[in-house]
């Protein structure tokens, strides 16, 4: 890409500058009420409550570029003469220094605080978007996407997450669902919708500055409101919860079949999101229907992240995990064989269900370890859940295209997927009660 980032120079001194500005701020400048009497839907509708919500739907919103790569891949191609599998290199590492940097925020956090990691995830995607604007070689664009863009998402998307249920320790699973939500609203907002726009009327290196300011500027104002409580928690929302280290928790059993879990519906849910478009035109449909069917699993998607959080909190986690299953299931299922009896219609179900099971998954891991594990150590066990999208991220997109490959048909995938729902249903089954 020939054109240059303007003014890149003074606007890395200006983040740095309002960075250290930041550090002299206190690091827990909020209040939470702390006696039992007081609810935790009272809070959220104090002026502090809704400034951290806030804040931590708006950071969201900006992480959810990550998801967003599919939208410069083209324009990218054609205007730096890279590949197909060099721009899919790109992505893949995104994503693992985007788990990397999940595991890593939780540390950082504890070391400098809230605030300063949300504004260094921040400033670290702005750098990498405007650097990217200008790269000419593949490496480049590696090291200034896929490692600082990625890794500074996922150093930030811990932030929300931490902050919310600190501060609504008795709506985890709301508040966990609220922040999966907005990260699926941004990809669809900023990625679908103003990178799409803007590539059309500016070209992709214009695009990407414009991004890169805009992302600096919000998320350095959501950083300043994600404070954490001056008491961390209620005595009623974690009685009788033992604190326990990341390393502690890894060693639970408890941990463990959670993991598991987790892991067995993610692996189908990314695999869908991998080749849901190539499946559809496999089952008769249009190029637009195709798409229609992406758009359609999105925005299911980000539903089911709210509606699975609330079951949470509502009916526990086994209750909610053992539905969120069976919903996986059935819509594997449904994926299978729907499309052969009612079209595009049934594609749409399958699809629908599909979607409201795997964003599911997202928001019940990190509610189940703020609710099982303490809030101590809340943000660093909270980072251990990259390791499963890691894993699944490559096993499920790689296992679908692999069986495709063999058998020229991707009812085997979808039907293996289906199949691998079943260790989770007996991982939940065999989930301790709370300690």
């Amino acid at each position: 890409m020939p054109q240059q980032a303007p003014g890149l120079p003074g606007t890395v001194a200006f983040s740095y500058s309002l960075f250290l500005a930041l550090r002299t701020l206190p690091r827990r400048t909020g209040s939470l009420f702390t006696t039992s009497k007081e609810s935790s839907m009272f809070r959220i509708f104090s002026p502090a409550g809704v400034s951290v919500l806030s804040a931590g739907a708006l950071l969201s919103l900006v992480n959810g570029l990550l998801y967003a790569w599919s939208v410069f891949m083209l324009p990218l191609e054609n205007a730096t003469g890279l590949t197909r599998t060099q721009t899919s290199l790109v992505f893949t590492i995104t994503l693992v220094f985007f788990g990397a940097g999940m595991m890593c925020g939780g540390f950082v956090i504890r070391r400098i605080g809230t605030r300063l990691t949300a504004a260094l995830g921040g400033i670290m995607l702005s750098a990498g978007l405007l650097v990217s604007s200008c790269v000419t070689e593949l490496w480049q664009l590696i090291l200034a996407y896929g490692v600082a863009a990625g890794f500074g998402i996922g150093m930030a998307n811990v932030v929300p997450t931490v902050t919310g249920v600190s501060w609504f320790p008795e709506k985890r699973g709301l508040v966990c669902g609220l922040m999966a939500f907005c990260l699926a609203l941004g990809t669809l907002l900023l990625g679908s919708g103003a990178a799409s726009t803007l590539i059309r009327l500016t070209g992709i290196s214009r695009t990407m500055q414009l991004l890169g300011v805009l992302v600096l500027l919000l998320s350095l104002v959501a950083s300043f409101f994600l404070v954490m409580p001056e008491h961390r928690t209620t005595k009623v929302a974690h009685r009788g919860v033992e604190s326990l280290t990341t390393g502690q928790m890894l060693r639970t059993s408890r941990f463990r079949l959670v993991w598991l879990w987790d892991l067995s519906l993610q692996t189908g849910g990314l695999m869908i999101i991998g080749h849901i478009v190539p499946y559809a035109v496999e089952s008769g449909c249009s190029p637009i229907q195709a798409g229609m069917a992406m758009g359609v699993y999105a925005v299911t998607n980000g539903f089911g992240r709210l509606l699975f959080g609330m079951l949470f909190d509502r009916k526990g986690f086994r209750f909610a995990m053992l539905a969120n299953t069976c919903c996986m299931t059935t819509g594997l299922l449904g994926l299978a064989f729907l499309p052969g009896v009612a079209g595009f219609f049934g594609l749409l179900a399958g699809i629908m269900t599909t979607a409201l099971a795997f964003g599911g998954t997202i928001p019940q891991f990190s509610a189940y370890i703020a609710q099982n594990f303490g809030p101590e150590h809340m943000e660093s066990n909270v980072g251990m859940t990259a390791t499963v999208f890691i894993l699944a991220g490559f096993a499920g997109p790689c296992l679908g295209g692999c069986l495709h490959s063999l058998t020229g048909t991707y009812l085997p995938a979808v039907l293996s997927a289906a199949v691998m729902t079943i260790p989770g249903i007996l991982a939940v089954m065999n989930i301790p009660g709370r300690a």
